[in-house]
């Protein structure tokens, strides 16, 4: 089921095997199963498969009475409209970051290249680098064993050197991130810690980087401090 993706919604049989590193007859059996459960459907026209509306039931079926988004969705909505970027909240995800909400300012050029349930690459741009920084040692030393993706030249690929990032942003609380997931684009990110202290998720400002960035640093690094402090304060 991870293998679809908003890219990618519709996928032979030889691409989802591939992808869940299955053979084909196993991965054709699962198929039938989630089929009948409404979960997968294909289209008889082509053979290829896609999500079905089951999928919306089992989401439907979350708790959200203390739902992450729910208490960050006002704070994320006042910050974009303050700053007039884009806001992003993401959580880490089995060694990914993974984008929980996303609101826009009014500003005429909006960021959109990371969707709400989409994914980037740990290593590349300020939220997921803020969110690997705050995993414990054994899984950050674990998944710089991995390989780093590379979405733009500018994107930090060295495992030392990512090591070092994740230092500099565990002692100063932020990470700014300039052309490593689009070029032209930049992005700040600070923690959100839940009433334990730990780290539940990464606050961050995305848009053009005049937009972003003054003299090489965040223009709106406070404000989107203060809106993370807000949001743990409705945490607590």
């Amino acid at each position: 089921m991870r293998a679809f993706s908003a890219e990618r919604p519709h996928l032979a049989l030889g691409e989802l095997a591939a992808r869940a590193q299955l053979d084909k007859g196993t991965a054709r059996r699962i198929l039938l199963t989630l089929s009948s459960l409404g979960l997968v459907v294909q289209d008889e026209a082509t053979g290829r498969y896609a999500l079905g509306l089951g999928i919306l039931e089992l989401g439907a079926a979350v708790p959200r009475a203390t739902d992450l988004r729910d208490v960050a969705a006002p704070v994320l909505q006042r910050l974009a409209q303050a700053t007039q970027s884009t806001v992003f909240l993401s959580v880490y995800r089995e060694g990914e970051a993974m984008c929980l909400a996303r609101f826009h300012g009014n500003q005429p050029v909006q960021v959109s290249w990371w969707q709400v349930g989409g994914t980037l690459p740990i290593n590349c741009g300020a939220a997921p680098r803020v969110l690997l920084a705050f995993q414990p040692d054994a899984v950050i030393s674990a998944r710089l064993r991995r390989p780093l993706s590379r979405l733009t030249p500018g994107s930090i690929t060295e495992p030392e050197t990512l090591r070092a990032a994740v230092a500099r942003i565990r002692k100063r609380g932020w990470e700014l991130a300039t052309d490593d997931v689009a070029k032209g684009l930049a992005a700040v990110g600070v923690p959100v810690r839940g009433p334990d202290g730990a780290v539940r998720a990464a606050l961050s400002q995305g848009g053009l980087t005049p937009q972003i960035v003054s003299r090489g640093r965040p223009r709106f690094l406070a404000e989107v401090q203060a809106a993370a402090r807000e949001i743990e304060a409705a945490l607590a």
